[in-house]
């Protein structure tokens, strides 16, 4: 005579728990997947963002400084020090590598000081082009924007595109990442403006907007110069 062993009746609960627990597994290890992804998709594209990053390093120039120093300007053009003084001589470089020199008596320069993210700066500039593509500058006197107070960090950068965003084609010479050109001539703010007779010798200084009936007067004074 045989005997039958009776079967095992399903546990609804501990089928419910078992369930639960493969989905919990499959759930953690889904999740540990995606932040494995993830923090590679993040590192892969901080490499390649500091890869591609320009920074202050990549645009500063060159630069090299010869005689006095200007005094910091204080602030009023008609009680300047550094007015009949000879102002310093900069070789410098463009954005693109090329050399630029202001200052000695090579003939009358307005130099100008800008810095990209400066918001007066943004409005002066406007101004100061169409001022140029008018025939504003007389044919003896140079102009050259000196970019300055360089700053990655800060709104419009790099600069060159920032120039380029104007339509501005004249020279531009950049300055090192320690603004050695502005401490030259003494600049207290941008836009900061000085102007050199033929001779090297400064016979104006200013810091803000200005309107270009000013620069037209001054323009005209040294080139008569």
């Amino acid at each position: 005579m045989s005997t039958n062993t009776p079967k095992k009746r399903p546990n609804p609960r501990a089928e419910a728990r078992r369930a639960a627990e493969k989905r919990r597994r499959l759930l953690l290890i889904v999740g540990g997947v995606a932040v494995v992804l993830l923090a590679v998709g993040i590192a892969v594209a901080s490499v390649g963002e500091s890869s591609s990053r320009i920074t202050v390093a990549d645009v500063a120039g060159d630069v090299e400084v010869t005689g006095e120093p200007l005094p910091l300007f204080e602030g009023d053009p008609t009680n300047d020090p550094a007015i009949g003084m000879v102002a310093p001589i900069v070789e410098g470089e463009s954005f693109a590598g090329d050399g630029r020199e202001v200052g000695g008596a090579s003939g009358p320069q307005l130099i100008t000081f800008m810095a990209s993210w400066c918001p007066a700066c943004d409005r002066e500039m406007p101004d100061l082009t169409a001022w140029l593509d008018d025939g504003g500058l007389p044919d003896e006197v140079d102009l050259v924007a000196v970019s300055t107070f360089l700053d990655e960090g800060r709104p419009n950068w790099p600069p060159d595109e920032w120039f380029d965003g104007f339509g501005y084609t004249g020279p531009v010479m950049v300055d090192d990442a320690s603004s050695s050109i502005s401490e030259a001539f003494g600049l207290s703010g941008t836009p900061f403006w000085v102007a050199v007779d033929a001779d090297g010798e400064v016979v104006w200084r200013t810091s803000g907007l200005i309107p270009m009936e000013q620069l037209d007067e001054v323009a005209a004074q040294i080139a008569a110069s």
